[in-house]
């Protein structure tokens, strides 16, 4: 298989590492439109006035009245620090190095898919030679080079070693949503593992591909960490930052990865 060159990221924002090119402030970013379906309700009028307590009416005349009760109890995500803290299990520090053994910078990555798969953004391992991995309970292990990455979406994708296990996180099969709640976990100036709160704000199409903004706070080390909603699914991996906004933040779209997997797939067949 062809192995991808990785190279410095072209990208027109401004990616958290120092090496990162900065935002053109000319260049125009076409939101999109989310359309949210318009509740309707049809009327039904009684024949007949029944007077009747909370307590007489049936159980059918009082989500009548008062519409379906909430019965499920299910903790989202964002508000559920025990199942964060399980997903920060799946994320790693990265500290990258070249062919000298000078380290390079600090990113993030995280497994998903499959136990063997390590997703990061390309503009962290580039000109990498090695990266050493920490994980969220101290352990580390090497990772050597990048199966495959595409530079103008800002992802790629690294091999996990056979005797490391870690648990994928899940990926979201829907678009995400303005407005939706996120959590951005990712080491931030070398801590491994840090999670902030947030939100969607949308999503537009840049430089040939396409960008989730957000607002969780993310800073130099985030990069390359997963972005989840309140599914605890994983929606994009962290990429940037505009450095003249208000924390508006650029996440790649898992589905750039979803599509880097398929190509690995079809040139191994």
């Amino acid at each position: 298989m062809k192995r991808l060159k990785i190279g410095v990221i072209a990208l027109a924002l401004a990616i958290l590492s120092p090496f990162g090119a900065k935002v053109d402030s000319r260049e125009e970013a076409a939101i999109i439109s989310v359309k949210n379906p318009e509740e309707q309700s049809d009327g039904a009028a009684s024949q007949e006035p029944v007077m009747a307590s909370d307590k007489e009416l049936s159980k059918e005349k009082r989500e009548f009245v008062q519409g379906p009760q909430e019965t499920t109890g299910k903790i989202r995500f964002t508000e559920d620090p025990q199942a964060m803290e399980q997903a920060a299990g799946s994320v790693v520090m990265l500290e990258v190095f070249d062919g000298q053994g000078k380290k390079l910078r600090t990113g993030s990555g995280f497994c998903a898919f499959e136990p063997g798969l390590l997703v990061t953004a390309a503009h962290v391992i580039t000109n990498m030679d090695y990266a050493i991995a920490t994980c969220d309970n101290g352990d580390t292990f090497r990772v050597d080079h990048a199966i495959s990455a595409d530079e103008e979406s800002d992802v790629a994708v690294c091999a996990i070693p056979e005797d490391v296990r870690m648990t994928p996180l899940e990926a979201a099969t829907e678009e995400p949503l303005r407005g939706e709640k996120v959590a951005a976990t990712g080491s931030q100036f070398g801590v491994v593992n840090l999670i902030t709160l947030g939100n969607v704000c949308g999503s537009f199409e840049m430089t040939d591909a396409t960008w989730i903004l957000f607002t969780a706070p993310v800073s130099s080390g985030n990069s390359g960490g997963p972005i989840l909603n309140d599914e605890g699914k994983v929606i994009g991996i962290t990429a940037g930052t505009y450095d003249k906004g208000q924390n508006m933040n650029l996440a790649a779209p898992i589905s750039a990865v979803k599509k880097l997997i398929l190509e690995i797939n079809s040139e191994v067949e």
